[in-house]
């Protein structure tokens, strides 16, 4: 037996499910309903649950963003966790939600605003972005407005960022770009080539990078250094110019990121470089 705690409109309410407020959708759900009300069983779409910080986040959204951005966003998080095979974070319900609404509203003003990272999010994030491009033709068939590829980058880096965790911000994201793009150019410029980016060893180092970005670029201080001596000193034999390559990426990292990479994380480094310029 669930309580409503709070009517939003008549497909969403607020209620009490075991002592946790859950968020409810469902065609007329709220109709007619008041606070202490029981909820129908028979209406309920979908049951959410959101932290106490999201809770409030997602009252204030509902107060001034029109439903249909809600239930956009859910056609589109509901996408991307089937064509990823992901679970999102229920984080993006609230992000995606008021960025749409704004998007919108922006276009109907005639205001754009370019996607700086829009090239880096197409390469590196391609299933994302065939998501956003997929999301944007959702929202004219449902608002009737066009919005461009720039909307499109906008989506996939919601989708990237409820599947990193529901903390990171879009300055996180940018800044795993930014670095996945300073390490390409460097081992492009070191052994005179040009990545391609059809290839499986470059698909699975770009993967790589992804990951140690978000380390980089996490709130964790530290990790536990892994041993792998013998392993780097036969890498560094086997290709005596591998070593010089990951110092400068290193140092880069340094200067740049303020971070010191492990010998660890050298040694994967060199692996995925070896494997791209064998």
């Amino acid at each position: 037996m669930m309580k409503i705690l709070k009517v939003y409109n008549n497909n969403i309410v607020s209620a009490d499910k075991e002592g946790s407020e859950v968020i409810i959708v469902g065609s007329g759900i709220g109709f007619k309903k008041k606070p202490g009300d029981l909820i129908d069983k028979n209406k309920v779409d979908k049951i959410y649950t959101f932290e106490s910080r999201q809770q409030s986040q997602l009252k204030q959204l509902l107060d001034r963003v029109p439903l249909l951005y809600f239930r956009i966003s859910e056609a589109i998080a509901s996408k991307a966790s089937e064509k990823l095979q992901v679970q999102l974070s229920n984080q993006i319900l609230i992000s995606l939600s008021d960025h749409i609404c704004y998007a919108v509203e922006r276009k109907r003003k005639g205001i754009s605003v370019p996607n700086l990272m829009l090239n880096e999010i197409r390469s590196l994030y391609k299933q994302e972005f065939k998501i956003g491009l997929w999301a944007i033709k959702f929202i004219q068939v449902n608002t009737g407005i066009a919005l461009d590829e720039n909307e499109a980058g906008y989506i996939a880096m919601h989708i990237v960022n409820a599947m990193v965790g529901s903390d990171t911000e879009y300055t996180q994201i940018s800044k795993i770009l930014r670095f996945i793009k300073d390490v390409q150019r460097i081992v492009e410029e070191f052994y005179s080539i040009e990545f391609n980016e059809q290839d499986l060893n470059h698909a699975r180092f770009i993967t790589h990078l992804k990951f140690l970005g978000q380390h980089i670029f996490s709130k964790e201080s530290g990790h536990n250094e892994i041993k792998v001596d013998d392993l780097f000193s036969f890498l560094t034999k086997r290709n005596d110019r591998i070593l010089e390559c990951v110092n400068e990426i290193s140092a880069m990292v340094e200067h740049d990121y303020n971070y010191v990479l492990q010998e660890s994380e050298k040694v994967y480094l060199m692996i995925h470089i070896i494997k791209i310029i064998s």
